[in-house]
């Protein structure tokens, strides 16, 4: 029965693709095919999964505590050195979390948190050092609250932007005390192809890579003037349009600056979520080979979870159709390890009662063919299992 209602809730996110697609129309004929493969995904080996793991900005603002570039060189690389012990080839590195970046930027006002070292250099020298793959990972439209932003500043293009009051206006939204690039605007489009322009031209990373933070809210005063200009009559569609073109420039922007970069994105696990909430079309992504290279659904769930249970929920993405451009890996949620997940119901209790519960999830990701690999949030959450967990998590990983 599980099944029958999985197969259930794909079709009608693929109906529901059709009928967006139809009704907000095509442009794939400008943008280059992506045709990205396991070579591509710069592991070392091409048989070798891709095991990588999320560095959050909060980890990065503890390994650039010190402002001596030497002494926080040296936190990097133990750092990678531990993650490795996991068998972490890949990682995904927070460069820019809310509008402010941890390298020099044309577009990005610089987070002082790095105290003016250029944290991503760092970085990219010792993952490269460490024959580890480093994706630079950015939150495409959320920046800071108005009184932070009020306090930076600079001329990098975001400042400029928000210190005139009519570009502040036009580029702009602004939603419970927080600021966000506008959704609907092409100047974001141009600001985000510009931001990926900058970084795969100076820092070379193996790819570019933004999670699942598109529209803050449900409601329609969030940009009201922009959909009413756009003539649209289905307020969920068009914004759904508007993500998903802004899909298709970062995708084309990474491809310009390097064919064989990926652009991968990090989707909430919950398709119907991602669909009705973020305005989120995933399925139309995976189908369209012109959005993405990588997809990686955060599936930070238990098998018991009420809502999402994860082998029902791993099966509805298998179920996703997928451009042959399109590769799939899968996120796993190493912070719930020993934690009650209050939002799980009668499971509430695995991540507690059940060791090994994520070294499980690892093996059937790491086992499945379908998927190239398994991605763990986050780094700290990685290093800070018991013994228990971090064994049998090695021991899977190395049996892979």
């Amino acid at each position: 029965m599980k099944r029958i209602i999985c197969v259930i809730a794909a079709a009608l996110m693929l109906l529901c693709t059709a009928c967006s697609a139809s009704a907000a129309g095509t442009d794939t004929d400008a943008l280059p095919p992506g045709g990205q493969s396991l070579q591509q995904l710069h592991l070392s080996d091409a048989r070798q999964k891709l095991c990588g793991v999320w560095v959050p900005y909060f980890i990065c603002d503890r390994l650039f505590a010190s402002d001596d570039a030497q002494t926080c060189a040296g936190n990097v690389r133990s750092y990678l050195q531990e993650l490795q012990v996991f068998g972490v080839n890949t990682v995904f590195l927070h460069v820019c979390a809310f509008g402010e970046s941890i390298y020099p930027s044309a577009y990005y006002p610089q987070s002082p948190t790095v105290h003016g070292l250029n944290a991503l250099q760092i970085f990219r020298e010792a993952c490269e050092d460490a024959g580890m793959a480093l994706h630079v990972w950015l939150n495409p439209l959320r920046l800071q609250t108005k009184a932070y932003m009020e306090e930076q500043r600079g001329d990098a293009e975001l400042v400029t932007w928000f210190t005139n009051s009519a570009l502040r206006k036009t580029h702009l939204s602004e939603w419970d005390g927080r600021y966000y690039l506008n959704p609907a605007a092409d100047s974001t489009r141009s600001f985000l192809a510009g931001v990926i322009s900058e970084l795969i031209e100076t820092y070379h990373p193996a790819g570019v890579h933004i999670d699942d933070y598109f529209y803050p809210t449900v409601e329609p005063a969030f940009d009201s003037a922009d959909y009413s200009a756009s003539g649209s009559k289905d307020l969920a569609a068009w914004r759904r349009q508007n993500i998903t073109a802004l899909l298709k420039t970062m995708y084309q922007a990474v491809h310009t600056a390097d064919k064989n970069a990926v652009f991968s994105i990090s989707p909430q696990g919950n398709l119907l979520q991602n669909y009705d909430t973020l305005y989120a079309d995933v399925a139309a992504w995976c189908a369209a080979g012109d959005c993405c290279d990588l997809l990686i659904p955060q599936i930070y769930f238990g098998y018991r979870n009420e809502l999402c249970p994860f082998a029902e929920t791993v099966e509805e993405w298998m179920l996703l159709p997928r451009a042959d451009s399109v590769q799939m890996a899968v996120g796993l949620a190493a912070y719930k390890v020993g934690e009650e997940d209050n939002f799980a119901g009668d499971g509430s209790r695995e991540w507690i009662s059940e060791p090994g519960l994520l070294a499980r999830q690892t093996a059937e990701i790491l086992g499945e063919p379908e998927f190239c690999g398994a991605v763990w949030y986050h780094s700290d959450a990685l290093l800070g299992l018991s013994a228990q967990e971090r064994d049998a998590l090695i021991r899977t990983v190395l049996e892979k």
